[in-house]
């Protein structure tokens, strides 16, 4: 699926702006790099990051010229699809990062590199530099961004924990009760709907989701579910 995205991921630009583009970078020095898909599925696939705003930062290489966009967006499939649009010229998504506060650790690596900013979001990075964003050695101005600090990390986990033991709305319940019904063959309450929290719900249709047999299995040993 994700190789799907990758393909989509072009990005509209003037002819004008691209000559600028071009006016500004030696063509002779251009390296064009290749996207690692399993690199970026892994990155895709680590724990979302506790924060402010969570995302991604991306870095993705215009054939054309060999420069580079370093952009944000909060779910990296939505952002893809809006480079898919039909073009002479490639653009490739190089590198992601994953962090907390997608704004301010875009803003903290335009700021890094703005010696080579060429227009808007658009740098001249060289393959020294894409080799020490892929370490993940950076600044401390940088790394601050991606990972928050701990009082707001313990903040926004209690804020998420109050929630998550809210029960259920009326309709919430209803829709339990229609999750439910294409369990009963295997599964019955254990403990009445009322006394269900969001956290329930969550795993219960988590699993229809997702197929994942470990949320059924959460709700049997936390006593809400029971094997027929």
């Amino acid at each position: 699926m994700f190789k799907k995205f990758l393909n989509k991921f072009t990005k509209t630009q003037e002819p004008s702006a691209k000559q600028a583009l071009t006016s500004k970078i030696d063509i002779d020095k251009i390296y064009l790099f290749e996207s690692n898909q399993q690199e970026l599925d892994r990155i895709i696939q680590l724990p979302v990051m506790t924060g402010k705003a969570p995302g991604y930062v991306y870095f993705v290489q215009e054939y054309m010229t060999g420069s580079f966009k370093i952009g944000k967006t909060k779910h990296i499939d939505r952002r893809m699809n809006v480079f898919n649009v039909k073009l002479p010229f490639e653009n490739k998504l190089i590198f992601l990062i994953k962090t907390a506060d997608h704004h301010q650790t875009e803003l903290a690596f335009h700021h890094h590199f703005s010696d080579k900013r060429l227009e808007g979001e658009w740098f001249n990075l060289t393959r020294d530099d894409l080799a020490w964003i892929k370490k993940g050695f950076y600044t401390e101005e940088i790394h601050k961004t991606i990972n928050s600090p701990s009082a707001v990390t313990k903040q926004l986990t209690a804020n998420k924990a109050k929630v998550e033991e809210k029960p259920l709305t009326t309709k919430q319940i209803e829709f339990a009760k229609t999750l439910m019904l294409k369990l009963e063959q295997n599964y019955e309450l254990n403990s009445e709907y009322a006394e269900w929290t969001q956290k329930d719900l969550n795993r219960l249709s988590g699993y229809f989701r997702f197929k994942n047999i470990g949320a059924l299995n959460n709700l049997v040993d936390s006593g809400v579910l029971k094997t027929k």
